[in-house]
């Protein structure tokens, strides 16, 4: 797809929508580098009534979120996100600093669980949540087991791989995840439904097990998220600015 058939589905959706609409589209983490490029884009757009942002992301860093979150509702008064596929961990954060999250047949948010850089291998991102398992272990195989030999022959080789920097790090990034989801939610997405605050909260960072677990729009919407159904000639633009995308990114490693 040529670089004006993107631009003529981003014109339709905007028109369909009634905004202005930003793409965001990467197969690496999200992080700070994105706030400059996206400063540019807002700067040339200027005020708006409404933003709509596209994503398309499988996480990234705990803080970049909220940083995203508030440089746009600099520039608009109301702030929507679309789902075209997939909006997982960080990206699912900005998704609850939106007043309304679009999707469809196969959107994807996912649990809130940050990816934090391993202290050893430096192009190696973890799920926070990996390390509160592995101590969960930990502490399922003291209880399980009492003769010290075989607690020692189980857990040195976990003993010897953790540090307190490690063990600090991971933490403090799941509990930042839930500070900034609470305080996303109450100012935003939930915003009316105050009470709904803090079960969204847990259930988004304690209650799915796996770092992917497809939460597509009905249960986006059971969970108690203001989601859009996307349906009709709003979502074959939707998923048509994807393909292009996508077919982008068969060529090029750049994003935005």
């Amino acid at each position: 797809m040529k670089a004006e058939e993107r631009l003529a589905l981003i014109d339709r959706l905007e028109a369909l929508r009634g905004s202005k609409v930003l793409v965001y589209f990467a197969y690496t983490p999200l992080d700070d580098r994105i706030l400059v490029p996206l400063y540019k884009q807002l700067m040339e757009i200027g005020p708006a009534k409404k933003i709509d942002l596209v994503i398309h992301s499988y996480g990234g860093v705990v803080d970049t979120p909220y940083k995203i979150v508030a440089l746009i509702r600099e520039f608009c008064e109301k702030f929507a996100v679309i789902v075209p596929f997939v909006a997982k961990s960080a990206a699912s954060m900005v998704v609850l600093g939106a007043d309304e999250v679009v999707m469809g047949p196969l959107s994807e948010l996912g649990p809130i669980d940050p990816l934090v850089k391993h202290p050893l291998y430096k192009d190696l991102w973890v799920p926070a949540q990996v390390i509160q398992h592995c101590l969960d272990y930990f502490q399922r195989s003291m209880t399980n087991t009492l003769e010290l030999e075989n607690i020692s022959f189980l857990l040195s080789p976990i003993l010897n791989k953790l540090d307190p920097w490690l063990i600090g790090d991971y933490e403090k990034a799941l509990k930042a995840s839930r500070q900034y989801a609470e305080v996303l939610l109450s100012r935003y997405m939930l915003k009316e439904k105050p009470e709904k605050v803090e079960t969204v909260t847990k259930a988004l960072t304690e209650s799915y097990y796996s770092h992917g677990f497809p939460i597509g729009r009905y249960e986006a919407k059971n969970l108690g998220l203001n989601v859009t159904e996307a349906e009709g000639e709003l979502w074959e633009v939707i998923w048509e600015l994807y393909l292009g995308y996508e077919e982008l990114f068969a060529t090029t490693e750049d994003s935005f």
